[in-house]
């Protein structure tokens, strides 16, 4: 059996079984196949000189349009920046109180505010700024401030950082008191926010709380904190950030353990400072980012 066929062959044939044989046929592509692929390779050779494409020794051609993703990113930066320039010439002119009382003013710093609180804040506060236990970082949404949650205070802790020392009071880490003293201390403190405590151990803690260990000095007479307390009837200096002990919120957590792990060998905080003036290594913002980033924060829920 035969069958004619009309199409040519490459030449390659491997075998001829019973008068079948094998073999390589040449059959041609559909000419809208041919039309596509040529056309794709005509509209390459524009792209290349339109567009650029391709690299050289010393950087890349342009292209006959002179466009770039650079350039076009460049416009849409000069673009928002000129939508963003009225707003941001009114917050550079205004006090942070005057801002707060502008609504649509205030609206625009907290869009930027959250923006840069996401970038440099959050990976120490968390977002949103609930704060980290773990990390001793504090929580921004409550009221319970170390150096005050004025517009004022706020501002100053971002430009110029803060740097808080708990001192060890554990003889065996550079203190003075024992384990036992350490202990009762433990107890009186846990006590001041109405914690479950040993009555005894804790009125033996409050005569070294008031006395030999020292810590009335910073954290006042009651345990309330340097915003809150005072020593022997005089203020405690703001600047000193000691925590108050007398209500539920902790900045490394309740439990007995930490609180006694505190007390035996500190504690050490630190809060960069981001000011441009400042001269501590690192990233800096500002003002107009710290102006808006100090309003963010005070929005949060703790702001006083």
């Amino acid at each position: 059996m035969s069958e004619e066929n009309n199409v040519g062959t490459t030449g390659h044939q491997w075998d001829d079984e019973e008068g079948f044989p094998l073999q390589e046929f040449n059959n041609p592509l559909p000419t809208w196949w041919l039309y596509t692929f040529y056309a794709t390779i005509i509209w390459a050779v524009i792209y290349w000189i339109l567009y650029p494409a391709w690299p050289l020794p010393g950087g890349f051609t342009k292209g006959y349009l002179g466009w770039s993703m650079y350039s076009e990113f460049q416009g849409e930066i000069e673009k928002g920046n000129s939508i963003r320039k009225p707003f941001d010439d009114r917050l550079a002119a205004l006090s942070l109180k005057e801002i707060a009382k502008d609504n649509e003013l205030f609206q625009y710093a907290l869009s930027g505010g959250r923006a840069i609180f996401g970038d440099y804040c959050a990976p120490c506060h968390g977002n949103g700024g609930v704060g980290s236990k773990a990390g001793g970082f504090p929580a921004l949404v409550d009221d319970d401030w170390l150096y005050g949650g004025s517009l004022e205070a706020i501002s100053e802790t971002v430009q110029n950082g803060r740097a808080g020392q708990m001192p060890a009071h554990l003889d065996s880490a550079g203190g003075v008191l024992t384990e036992a003293q350490v202990d009762d201390l433990t107890q009186f403190v846990l006590s001041l926010s109405n914690k479950s405590s040993d009555a005894t151990a804790a009125g033996r803690g409050s005569a070294l709380f008031h006395g030999d260990a020292g810590c009335k000095n910073c954290h006042g007479d009651n345990g309330k904190g340097s915003l809150k307390d005072t020593v022997d009837g005089q203020p405690i200096e703001p600047s000193l950030g000691a925590p108050n002990l007398a209500d539920a919120i902790w900045l490394y957590g309740s439990e007995p353990q930490i609180v006694k792990t505190t007390i035996a060998k500190g504690r050490h905080g630190r809060m960069p400072a981001w000011s441009q003036e400042s001269e501590e290594p690192g990233r800096k913002l500002d003002p107009l980012a710290i102006k808006q980033v100090t309003l963010y924060v005070h929005s949060l829920g703790g702001g006083q």
